[in-house]
């Protein structure tokens, strides 16, 4: 009887420590990381399902989801690579694939596990866009069309693989096949920058045929996209401007296209602050690496971008001293610099430190 007794309670114990064919604990702990994911906290979730001492796949899983919607890409492609095909499901594969994209992994193993999720998911659109995208991104436009035209078999009106299409067709010089894909954009409502100008740049090339009856017609469709292209970006970039100048010329709307010329010119232009202040920081380091005349010739073209900096003119006539021997540069250089300085009302102790020694040095 005793023994009996003894049995049983081993039995309850067991039974206690473990369900399903896992322990108590793990099984709380899986419990509670679903729990934090419905409510949308991954990093809870990530705590709980890391300390599942005997994790089953769908557990592995959902470890993986957590590392992947915290951008933590690199543990879910190591924690996922290492499982079984067979337990890889649509999520996993799209994880996979869209870890790599972050990473910047477009040619190895983006595509191949692109190419995996395709062969068992061959509708799932994004993934075939993103595909074609990084595809053309790699000078493999081919491979792209391909993609795109597969799934267009079945589907004609996904605007995101439609996208691909057209400007794998562009990048293929199939200016024609790419301008009928993007005026398919436009009519299912994808009315957008980039698709107006592209349209355009492929009128454009089919308007270079001087001797095709549709020349014009081509040229002024490509007036009319570059416009609406111009429109949707507020004017502020400098090259649709010019390829509608450009275009405006060739059909002969000279005065338009002139102004809109121009206007491109002023925003082709560089930012002046900007370059003073690259120029600046090139300068510093050439003097710190003792290349002196290569720190002299960028703070020269400071002064072009702002022609009143006096650091800059005191920096030249500075480095002129140490690297002559006759100070013929150098005298000439503070000379420059006086003579501006003095019209410095109110001038800092280290402005009149500077004035002192180019005061000194000129006597």
């Amino acid at each position: 009887m005793n023994h009996l007794i003894s049995l049983l309670i081993v039995l309850a114990a067991s039974c206690q420590a473990w369900a399903g064919g896992k322990p108590i604990r793990d099984s709380l702990l899986v419990a509670r990381g679903d729990n934090c994911m419905a409510q949308y906290d991954y990093y809870h979730a990530m705590e709980c399902y890391a300390q599942v001492a005997d994790a089953d796949d769908a557990t592995q899983r959902k470890l993986a989801t957590c590392y992947f919607l915290r951008a933590d890409y690199r543990r879910c492609v190591g924690l996922l690579e290492q499982m079984p095909d067979s337990v890889l499901d649509h999520d996993a594969l799209r994880q996979l694939f869209y870890s790599y994209k972050a990473l910047d992994d477009k040619t190895t193993q983006q595509r191949h596990w692109g190419e995996r999720l395709l062969t068992r998911f061959p509708m799932d659109s994004e993934v075939v866009a993103d595909m074609a995208l990084a595809c053309n991104l790699n000078d493999n436009p081919e491979q792209a069309l391909r993609l795109t035209q597969e799934y267009e078999a079945v589907d004609v009106a996904n605007i995101l693989v439609k996208r691909q299409k057209a400007d794998a067709q562009f990048f293929l010089k199939q200016y024609a096949e790419a301008a009928q894909t993007y005026e398919q954009l436009l009519m299912l409502g994808d009315s957008t920058f980039s698709a107006h100008y592209s349209l355009g740049m492929c009128y454009e090339q089919l308007g270079k045929d001087e001797e095709s009856d549709e020349a014009e017609d081509c040229l002024l469709k490509a007036v009319e996209h570059y416009g609406k292209a111009v429109q949707l970006n507020d004017s502020a970039k400098a090259w649709p401007l010019y390829h509608l100048g450009a275009a405006l010329v060739k059909v002969q709307r000279n005065a338009e296209g002139i102004h809109i010329l121009l206007m491109a010119l002023m925003r082709m232009q560089p930012d002046d602050a900007a370059m003073f202040n690259l120029h600046s920081a090139l300068a510093d380091g050439y003097y710190q690496n003792e290349e002196y005349y290569s720190a002299i010739y960028d703070w020269k073209n400071c002064l072009k971008y702002n022609p009143q900096s006096l650091a800059s003119l005191y920096n030249i006539a500075q480095t002129y001293e140490l690297i002559e021997d006759d100070g013929v540069k150098a005298r000439q250089a503070y000379v420059d610099f006086l003579r501006k300085a003095a019209y410095v009302e109110d001038p800092s102790e280290k402005l009149q430190e500077w004035m002192r020694h180019a005061e000194e040095f000129t006597k």
